[in-house]
């Protein structure tokens, strides 16, 4: 038996065999059955950013990177948008894994390790699952794996063309997986730190990271230009490090079920991009039959009371948009829409206003960079804030400024009766069946007020409070809506009623700086405030998760939980299968890791970029995909780990794998 083996190990025809087993599987996932439930779109939209994309349009997000989108728009501006195309080139792609791990560890370990390590990742490997779904995984795989290959050989001794080629690869690899972005310079600074100084290093070095730098330079740039921030691959890890912070003590293997996931709307409409033009825009009713309507945005400050209007730009479909100039942190935004129809003969213009009101029901927004506080500076509005001071007079007598306003049922007395109509005004959709509802009810505490509402869920609101949305403790449907939810006390005064004959609300949803460069690098800034406040909150347990999820990284674990993991027929046998399979070549790597750390192998410098990836995304929220692009590095290991166990070492894999 261990001759055939070392026989077919011997023997290179097992990479090409490998790779058309891996093309094999791929068009068999691809074209036949795929255990994957999302179908060839794939769940992150890339389809329709690719549509966009090869019809001309520009790119309209600064959350995911360019890479992937423009992979597929390259196939749909030639051959239409048919999305299994892009996907087949996905697996004629993948189909290069095996013959490129086997011309990366030859050196390394020899050629039966290789061998082995090319037919493992042919036949094991996830990404030929993932070759069925338009998901960046395959191609930044193929990359990323390239990009060593050509490091590898650059170093060797291939000349200069190896490394910067490798430089290209490590420039583009990002723009498909961003927490690829740290991987160049860790790569260059370890190269240099485990050899001798020499100015031939440096210059390998610096060709290596200079090319990177420069594969990267357009995409920062384009980003530069519309958020003036340093931006080099998406404003998404914002995000994805509050969910990591949300996955912690009981809740480490769902974010879903953190009530803390309340937070992510925020207490009030505000912008944190300060000093920036402010971008305004509405759906556009046209609810009147008749055109030639001049319409204006009418706006002031708190720094600036006097009335100003400024033109929307010319309008796009049923959109209309328009540009302000920019203010500074803190300030009150109030604005309305005016439309005015010029009438014949010397006759005033007819008027509509959105809202109803114009001056005296304006809408209310807010530059501000406080994520997390009260912005209401001047008590415009109604809003979460207010019932917190409103609970806390009740609670424990604490002094309010302005009583009469949160006298909210007018009858000259502060009472629970006032928090329960604050409610009511705040979550209108409140249970109103007779056999759902409950009145609301506030309870009294030495250390905690409880706001108990009528959908059975309730408000905690601690005594040691720091003025933040975040120290709230809602628990349910109805008490996580409250903690973002605001109205404005001239819209309560003056309530708007039904259309009247001749009116005409003809603006409708609209929107303060939700442009895609302006709210997404604000949600990057309070999802980065909302991280940071959940460590504070428990450093320890946060470490501990974090931890947990360096090693969770590489294991495929399901759960029933429909809010948690995807759902599908046969899931349950599908994720059993993963996980059964993951943790078995995961303890396999690790006896492989131990094997090549005995043999002091060359290959144990492939275990940088192998942690490399749990060590820089293992805080954020995470799963086994994000592993799939060193996967076939782990394969390596395994493959040191079986030859090792079945002594098929050829004589001169020692010395050709010593360092």
């Amino acid at each position: 038996m261990r001759p055939t083996l070392a026989r077919l190990l011997d023997s290179r025809r097992q990479v090409y065999a490998a790779s058309a087993v891996t093309l094999a599987l791929g068009l068999f996932f691809l074209f036949v059955w795929s255990p994957l439930p999302w179908g060839w779109e794939g769940i992150d939209h890339y389809h329709d950013r690719a549509i966009r994309l090869a019809s001309g349009l520009a790119f309209d997000t600064t959350d995911y990177p360019w890479g992937y989108p423009y992979y597929i728009a390259a196939f749909y501006a030639i051959f239409g948008s048919h999305a299994w195309i892009p996907l087949l080139a996905q697996a004629l792609l993948n189909a290069l894994v095996p013959w490129l791990l086997y011309h990366l560890v030859h050196p390394l370990a020899g050629q039966r390790v290789a061998v082995l390590s090319a037919v493992l990742v042919g036949v094991l490997s996830f990404n030929t699952v993932y070759v069925s779904t338009q998901s960046s995984d395959c191609v930044s795989t193929v990359i990323f794996l390239s990009g060593l290959v050509l490091v590898s050989r650059g170093i060797r001794g291939g000349g200069w063309w190896p490394l910067a080629a490798a430089g290209l690869m490590a420039g583009l690899a990002p723009q498909f997986r961003p927490n690829l972005i740290l991987f160049p310079p860790i790569a260059a600074a370890g190269y240099v730190a485990a050899r001798r100084v020499t100015r031939t290093a440096m210059m390998q070095v610096a060709v290596y990271l200079g090319v990177a730098g420069l594969a990267l330079l357009p995409w920062i740039v384009r980003n530069y230009r519309l958020t003036e921030t340093f931006v080099p691959t998406s404003t998404h890890g914002g995000l994805q490090l509050w969910y990591g912070t949300l996955q912690v003590g009981p809740y480490l293997e769902s974010r879903a079920h953190n009530p803390r996931s309340a937070f992510e709307s925020s207490a009030f409409d505000y912008t944190s991009i300060v000093d920036k033009p402010i971008i305004i825009s509405g759906k556009y009713a046209r609810c009147l039959a008749r055109g030639g309507e001049r319409v204006d945005l009418v706006y002031w400050t708190d720094r600036d009371p006097q009335h100003r209007r400024a033109t929307p730009q010319p309008r796009e479909h049923d959109r209309l948009s328009v540009e302000v100039l920019g203010q500074p942190a803190p300030t009150v935004f109030y604005y309305y829409f005016e439309a005015a129809f010029p009438e014949g003969d010397g006759e005033p213009a007819t008027r509509f206003l959105t809202p109803l009101g114009g001056a005296d029901t304006p809408l209310v927004a807010f530059v501000a960079t406080d994520h997390l506080g009260d912005l209401d500076r001047h008590d415009d509005l109604l809003d979460i804030f207010d019932v917190v001071r409103l609970v806390r007079h009740l609670a424990w007598d604490e002094p309010l400024d302005r009583e009469s306003l949160l006298d909210v049922d007018h009858n000259g007395r502060l009472d629970d009766q006032d928090v329960s109509e604050a409610v009511a005004l705040l979550v209108p959709e409140r249970p109103k069946a007779a056999s759902i509802a409950r009145p609301t009810i506030l309870e009294r505490g030495a250390g905690a007020a409880v706001i108990h509402l009528p959908d059975g869920s309730r408000l905690m609101v601690p005594r040691t409070w720091r003025g933040r949305q975040t120290d709230l403790a809602p628990e349910g449907e109805m008490a996580s809506t409250l903690v973002s939810r605001w109205r404005s006390y001239a819209s309560i005064a003056h309530p708007p009623e039904r259309l009247q004959a001749g009116q005409c609300l003809f603006m409708e949803t609209v929107t303060f700086n939700d442009v895609f460069y302006r709210r997404e690098l604000h949600a990057m800034g309070r999802y980065m405030a909302l991280a940071f406040d959940n460590i504070g909150r428990d450093p320890w347990g946060f470490a501990a998760a974090s931890l947990y999820r360096m090693v969770r990284l590489f294991i495929i674990r399901g759960t029933d939980d429909q809010a948690t993991t995807q759902q599908f027929a046969w899931a349950r046998l599908a994720y059993g299968a993963g996980f059964a399979l993951s943790a078995t070549y995961f303890a396999v790597f690790v006896a492989g890791g131990v094997v090549a750390l005995r043999r002091r192998s060359a290959v144990l410098w492939l275990l940088v970029p192998i942690a490399y990836v749990p060590l820089t995304i293992g805080f954020v929220l995470t799963n086994m995909r994000y592993t799939i692009t060193v996967q076939p590095l782990m394969f390596v290991f395994v493959a040191m780990a079986l030859v090792a166990a079945l002594r098929l070492d050829s004589p001169d894999d020692g010395e050709r794998a010593r360092a």
